[in-house]
């Protein structure tokens, strides 16, 4: 494989995971924009690039990709949180002839659980005694809520599952949230997905489906162990996006 030249957008915790990454796989890194005056600065390296990473922030996701679309330079985009701007940033992909790659999780196992969560709601969905919930714990620095995997997850389980009509992130222990919702079986009862959303300490990612009945409880977990996964995820989908053109996720990437 032909090494790429990488540009990184955000360099947090994640961009230098990435960065990382890049150079064990033969990449090198052509440049990193990380602020706002970066972009003015370095203007160039939106053309010597073969590909972009991007792992900012949801306020500056969009108009990045926007950036990277002007300039053809293909976008592999990790950060989440910007889901009100997907649909005109689709329609600009799609009828522009852009690339962009993007994921709410680029950790490989997390595609994994996600198959088998949509196997067990299709198999649940004519069970009435059981009622799914989700439940995701990340890092006090992740700044959405519920995470992007698990809006995802949420998805995957009311298509999968047609008795289910809609999600609702619920309030924990008295907090606020954006929407509001009892937790309990009653929530899933009525056709309403309840997800439960914590932060803590420095926890990398943990996802829980639940499907819970008065006589047994089937879950799903996954647990990432660290940042690794979602480095390694998202660079193979840099190495993959090249020469493409269209709106494309992991499922692309893996075939299933």
């Amino acid at each position: 494989m032909k090494p790429l030249k990488i540009l990184l957008i955000g360099y947090g915790k994640m961009g230098k995971e990435v960065e990382r990454m890049a150079l064990e796989r033969g990449h090198g890194i052509i440049g990193i924009l990380d602020k706002e005056e970066d972009w003015q600065r370095h203007p160039g390296y939106l053309f010597q690039a073969d590909v972009a990473i991007d792992f900012s922030i949801p306020a500056s996701a969009p108009a990045n990709i926007g950036r990277c679309f002007e300039a053809r330079l293909p976008i592999v985009v990790g950060t989440t949180g910007w889901d009100k701007e997907m649909p005109a940033i689709r329609k600009r992909c799609i009828e522009g002839g852009h690339a962009l790659f993007t994921a709410s999780n680029f950790c490989i196992g997390i595609h994994v659980f996600l198959a088998a969560a949509r196997t067990m709601a299709s198999l649940l969905d004519t069970q009435d005694d059981y009622h799914a919930r989700i439940e995701e714990v990340h890092h006090i620095h992740k700044l959405d809520k519920p995470s992007g995997t698990a809006v995802t997850l949420a998805r995957q389980v009311l298509e999968a599952s047609p008795r289910y009509k809609d999600w609702i992130l619920t309030t924990e222990n008295g907090s606020g949230t954006e929407k509001q919702a009892p937790t309990g079986i009653n929530n899933s009862q009525e056709g309403i997905l309840p997800v439960s959303a914590f932060r803590e300490g420095e926890i990398f990612g943990i996802h829980r489906l639940f499907f819970d009945s008065e006589t047994d409880c089937i879950s799903l977990t996954h647990q990432a162990k660290s940042r690794r996964g979602f480095a390694l995820g998202a660079v193979k989908a840099a190495e993959w996006l090249p020469g493409k053109t269209g709106l494309f996720g992991m499922q692309d990437l893996l075939g299933f």
